[in-house]
C-alpha cells in the first residue's frame, strides 16, 4: 500500500518540488482557498465500478480518507503562506509574566492623569514571545488586556497601551496611519502592532537598500491583534536607514503607510543648533524658577525653562508653529509646583483661579508667563484649578482648567500609598 501511495502522489508533488517550477502554483493557491469551503460542501464525485473482490473496491473508502487527509495537510501547510487565514498564538496558553513583570503593569494603572488609567489587567500578563536582535540580546514581548477591550505591552525595554479603536488622524504624508501601532527602540529595532485582519503582510521599505517583509505574530482574543518586530541592519543603515512601514492586503493593496517617524526632525527642534546662545538672557523670574529665551534663526524664540539648577523644558518652534493663544502647564518636582505658557501677541494678561477664590494675575513677557505656586497653594481646597488668557479688550481667549484632586502633582510632607508599591502626594 505504501509503495502504491508514494508512486501515486509523486507526480502530483513533482512541480512543487521543483523551486524552479511554478507552472501549478495559480492552481494550488485556487484548491487552497476552496477547500475551507469542502467541509460544508463536500465536492461531488462520479461512481467507480470495479470488479468485485478488487483491492480498489475493498478499499476504496480508505483511499478516499486519505486523499482527504493530504488535501487537508496541503491546505494546513500552504494556507498561512496565502494569507488564507494567518496562524494564531493562543493568548491563554502563553507563559504567565513574573511577580516584577506584572507590577510593572499594574504601576500603569496608578500616577497618571484622572480618568486616565488604561485599567490593564496586570495578573493576567504573559509572555507573547521572545525576539532577538542580531547580536543576539533578547527582546520579549509581554502583553495583558485591558477592561476597556484593549492591550497594553512592553517590549524589550520600551512599550505603552493601545485602544481597541485606534486613531483615525494621519500624521502629514502618512495613510491611515493609525492602523500601524509603531514605534522605535533605540536607534535600530522597530516594533509594534496591528489590529486590521485585513492586513496579510508588513513592509520596511529603504532609501537605497532592498524593500524587507516583516511576519505578523497573530495572538488571539482577549487581544486581538498582530505584532511584529525588525532589527535594522548595520548595511541597512548606511544606506540611508528606513523611509516608510507599509501594510498590505493579500493583493499587495496598500491600507496603511507610516512614514513621519523616520523623517529628520525640523532644525527648530533641538534649540542648540539653532539660536544665537550669545543672546540667551533671562525675561522673568519667579520663586527659584526662571524663563531665559535667545533668538532663533528659524524665527521667533527659543526658551528655556528652569528650576533651581536644573532646566525642565525647552523648545523653540518658530511662530508660525504656535497656533494656540495660550499653551502650557503645570511642571512639578519634590519641591515645588510652577505654572508655565507661552502665548500669543494678543493675549495682554493669564488669570490665574485658586480653589480659595484667590486670583493671581500675570502679564506676558517676550510672549511668556510664570508662576511658582507658594506652599499656600499646594494643600487641597488652596490648588490651582484654571488659567485664563484674555486680550486686552476683555476677550477670553483661551483656557486650560486643571483637576486639584490630582495626585503627585503638589509636594507634600507625607506621601501616601497610591496602588501598586507606589506612593505620591495626596
Amino acid at each position: 500500500m505504501t509503495q502504491i501511495k508514494d508512486d501515486l502522489l509523486a507526480p502530483r508533488f513533482a512541480a512543487l518540488a521543483n523551486s524552479l517550477d511554478d507552472s501549478d502554483w495559480k492552481e494550488v493557491v485556487r484548491r487552497a482557498r476552496r477547500a475551507r469551503t469542502l467541509g460544508a460542501s463536500p465536492p461531488r464525485t462520479s461512481s467507480v465500478h470495479t470488479p468485485a473482490g478488487s483491492r480498489w473496491s475493498l478499499g476504496r473508502r480508505k483511499w478516499l480518507a486519505l486523499a482527504v487527509l493530504v488535501a487537508a495537510a496541503i491546505v494546513f501547510l500552504v494556507a498561512p503562506a496565502l494569507g488564507i487565514g494567518p496562524p494564531v498564538l493562543d493568548f491563554f496558553s502563553s507563559k504567565h509574566a513574573p511577580k516584577q513583570v506584572v507590577l510593572q503593569f499594574d504601576r500603569l494603572n496608578v500616577g497618571g492623569p484622572r480618568g486616565m488609567s488604561p485599567r490593564v489587567i496586570a495578573d493576567q500578563t504573559r509572555l507573547v514571545t521572545t525576539y532577538h536582535r542580531h547580536n543576539g540580546t533578547p527582546f520579549p514581548l509581554w502583553v495583558a488586556p485591558t477592561r476597556k477591550g484593549g492591550f497594553c505591552f512592553v517590549f524589550g525595554f520600551g512599550g505603552g497601551c493601545a485602544a481597541r479603536k485606534p486613531p483615525t488622524r494621519s500624521e502629514p504624508g502618512d495613510y491611515n496611519g493609525g492602523a500601524i501601532g509603531l514605534g522605535r527602540y533605540g536607534s535600530t529595532v522597530l516594533a509594534g502592532y496591528v489590529y486590521d485582519k485585513h492586513i496579510a503582510n508588513l513592509e520596511i521599505r529603504f532609501k537605497h537598500a532592498p524593500t524587507v517583509t516583516v511576519p505578523l505574530l497573530w495572538v488571539s482574543p482577549p487581544i486581538d491583534a498582530g505584532f511584529f518586530f525588525y532589527d535594522i541592519t548595520r548595511a541597512q543603515q548606511r544606506k540611508g536607514g528606513p523611509v516608510a512601514v507599509v501594510a498590505l492586503d493579500e493583493h499587495d493593496k496598500e491600507l496603511a503607510r507610516v512614514a513621519w517617524i523616520f523623517r529628520p526632525k525640523p532644525a527648530w527642534f533641538d534649540p542648540r543648533k539653532v539660536a544665537d546662545l550669545a543672546q540667551k538672557h533671562v525675561i522673568l523670574r519667579s520663586g527659584n524658577a526662571s524663563i531665559a529665551i535667545a533668538p532663533s534663526r528659524t524665527g521667533g524664540n527659543c526658551f528655556w525653562l528652569r528650576e533651581g539648577y536644573g532646566t525642565i523644558g525647552t523648545g523653540c518652534a518658530p511662530p508660525r508653529y504656535q497656533t494656540m493663544p495660550m499653551a502650557g502647564g503645570l511642571n512639578h518636582g519634590t519641591d515645588f509646583t510652577v505654572f508655565s505658557a507661552q502665548v500669543k501677541p494678543a493675549v495682554e494678561r493669564v488669570e490665574l483661579h485658586f480653589q480659595d477664590s484667590t486670583q493671581i494675575v500675570l502679564h506676558p513677557v517676550e510672549g511668556f508667563v510664570l508662576y511658582t505656586l507658594p506652599k499656600s497653594h499646594w494643600p487641597r481646597g488652596h490648588r490651582l484649578t484654571e488659567a485664563i488668557a484674555y486680550s486686552s479688550a476683555g476677550e477670553q481667549l483661551a483656557t486650560q482648567t486643571f483637576d486639584p484632586k490630582q495626585v503627585g502633582t503638589y509636594p507634600c510632607s507625607k506621601p501616601i500609598p497610591i496602588g501598586a508599591g507606589e506612593t505620591a502626594c495626596p
